[in-house]
């Protein structure tokens, strides 16, 4: 059957060829056999093309599903390792954060423990150094009231009425007390150094009395007067010279409390004494803190003893001038 048709395909062929190529546009075949199996060809291709086009769209949907899976998935996975990241490089600036300023307190603690702590930033011996002062101070400052209260209690202090044989009786009771040395040995009686003083000044003036005339006695007190007056700034020295010796109190002697035993104790501390060397050594342990308490306690100190300069020299001038006033008043 096969060979039938192409024999006949072949004539056919022939044929249109024979014609002229004026009458040779259109080639018809009618032949219904070649035409059945032209039409199950074209059909047959027709659907496997469609089929290849499904199959070829069903791919490429599923190419495309793959491929946006794969985006997903690595989307998803750079958005996990950038969280990743950014979690690490908070967390680790955080703890670089916390730890400088853990650091940065731990180093001002440090600091401050070094600059105000008690044992480097308070000064050398900081509580011994501070009752020495407190206590020196204390004495020193009250130099002046208890100079005027020992002044008072002399028996030839201005306005007293001490009796002339009471007063004569008392210097003439012990003749030994009459050394001034009394008044620098803090194991010494301040009842020897008031008789000192008393010895000093001499006899209190006689006063007046009720039987003298008018004028007599007038003129008997201004003299009294004018010599109690005259003598009343030595006397006043003295009394500042005997409290410098003597303790808050006024009794018998030991050198705690009385201004010269804190002087000593100032001068064995700052002035090359037995604490010297401690004290200078301890120095070296101090602070900038410790050595502004140590220079302003030195400070303190020299201001102390300044004020003690200058009221002695006040009283010196006060005796000088005393003097110059009864030269040039006259005899009494």
């Amino acid at each position: 059957m096969k060979q039938v048709l192409l024999a006949l395909s072949s004539a056919a062929a022939l044929a249109c060829a024979a014609v002229s190529p004026a009458a040779a546009q259109v080639c018809a075949v009618f032949d219904p056999i070649w035409m059945a199996g032209h039409e199950t060809a074209t059909t047959t291709l027709g659907a496997r093309v469609a089929t290849m086009g499904t199959n070829v769209a069903t791919q490429r949907s599923i190419t495309l599903e793959m491929l946006l899976s794969a985006m997903k998935v690595q989307t998803a996975q750079t958005s996990t390792n950038g969280e990743r990241e950014v979690n690490v490089v908070s967390n680790t600036q955080q703890a670089v954060a916390s730890t400088l300023s853990q650091v940065s307190q731990t180093r001002a603690l440090v600091d401050a423990r070094e600059q105000y702590s008690i044992d480097t930033g308070q000064g050398v011996n900081a509580c011994g150094s501070i009752d020495l002062m407190n206590a020196t101070s204390r004495s020193v400052g009250n130099v002046a009231k208890n100079g005027r209260e020992t002044y008072r209690s002399l028996d030839v202090a201005p306005g007293k009425n001490t009796p002339i044989q009471e007063a004569a009786r008392n210097r003439l009771a012990d003749p030994t007390k009459t050394d001034a040395a009394v008044f620098f040995d803090p194991s010494a009686s301040d009842d020897d150094r008031k008789a000192v003083i008393e010895a000093m000044a001499g006899l209190p003036m006689p006063k007046p009395t009720a039987a003298m005339p008018g004028a007599e006695a007038d003129l008997m007190m201004l003299r009294a007067r004018r010599v109690e007056a005259l003598r009343s700034p030595a006397l006043v020295s003295l009394s500042a010279v005997r409290s410098m010796s003597s303790t808050d109190d006024h009794q018998i002697g030991t050198t705690t409390g009385s201004p010269l035993a804190q002087l000593d104790a100032l001068i064995g501390q700052y002035g090359g004494g037995p604490q010297f060397e401690a004290w200078s050594a301890g120095l070296a342990g101090q602070s900038e803190h410790g050595l502004l308490i140590e220079l302003t306690r030195m400070r303190s100190m020299s201001l102390s003893l300044r004020q003690q300069l200058i009221e002695q020299q006040a009283r010196t001038s006060a005796v000088f001038g005393t003097m110059l006033a009864t030269q040039a008043g006259g005899n009494l």
